[in-house]
């Protein structure tokens, strides 16, 4: 297979933003978020929310080909849908509760990324192959790599959601400054809430953000996960 490096994943993300800008940003803002639902209609893409499993497990799905998928309908009754290669299939539950935006939004971008590669790099994937998006997976920046297409998929839906000058702008327009030394909710209150702020307004998860900037040397040191696996275990 193809093994795409951030730069190469950066460099297709910037041509497509481009395009998003010049499309649906006619004239410049103090600072813009991406939307998944635009992005996916620009590139040619449908979107349909429907069961795709009884318990939510799988939030996301294509393929590049036409194939026949299982899916449920609102009674939960196994039916048939045909993924005919430009069709993303993003699970209803997201639909359901604001609060998890976030999730929606990278789950769609996620897909969309799948389809980009795929294009672009054919021989990467069988056209009958189906790519999933499970919510149980975690993909930590400093983990070790065992599947290539979901790191791609979501190296390049992260690079889509948060282009470099969207993050800066809203940074500057949230109060953050340049780059933040902390991201704490504990030691640092006051900037956390500027950043859930930041979050919301971008319509990403708290920790695809954190995540993201930190890549980008927009965040020196990001304690968001391991306060909230602190936190849980009981322990802050």
């Amino acid at each position: 297979m193809t093994y795409l490096s951030r730069d190469d994943i950066e460099k297709i993300a910037e041509g497509i933003i481009c395009q998003y800008k010049e499309q649906y940003l006619p004239e410049r803002r103090m600072c813009y978020m991406v939307d998944a639902s635009e992005l996916a209609e620009m590139l040619g893409f449908k979107i349909e929310y429907v069961h795709i499993t009884k318990d939510g497990s799988i939030l996301g799905q294509t393929s590049s080909g036409r194939i026949w998928t299982e899916i449920f309908d609102d009674s939960m009754n196994k039916i048939f849908f045909e993924l005919d290669g430009s069709t993303i299939l993003v699970d209803k539950r997201l639909l359901s509760n604001p609060k998890i935006a976030g999730r929606k939004n990278f789950t769609i971008a996620h897909e969309i990324a799948h389809q980009i590669i795929n294009r672009r790099y054919p021989e990467m994937y069988d056209p009958q192959n189906r790519t999933f998006c499970d919510y149980r997976r975690s993909v930590k920046p400093k983990k070790k790599i065992v599947d290539w297409h979901e790191w791609q998929a979501d190296a390049l839906a992260a690079a889509l959601l948060l282009p470099m000058d969207a993050l800066q702008d809203s940074m500057f327009m949230f109060g953050l400054g340049e780059k933040m030394k902390m991201l704490s909710r504990k030691y640092s209150d006051t900037k956390y809430r500027y950043f859930c702020e930041m979050a919301d307004y971008l319509q990403v998860s708290r920790t695809a953000l954190s995540y993201r900037m930190e890549q980008l040397g927009l965040l020196e040191n990001n304690r968001l996960v391991i306060e909230a696996e602190a936190r849980k275990k009981g322990v802050a």
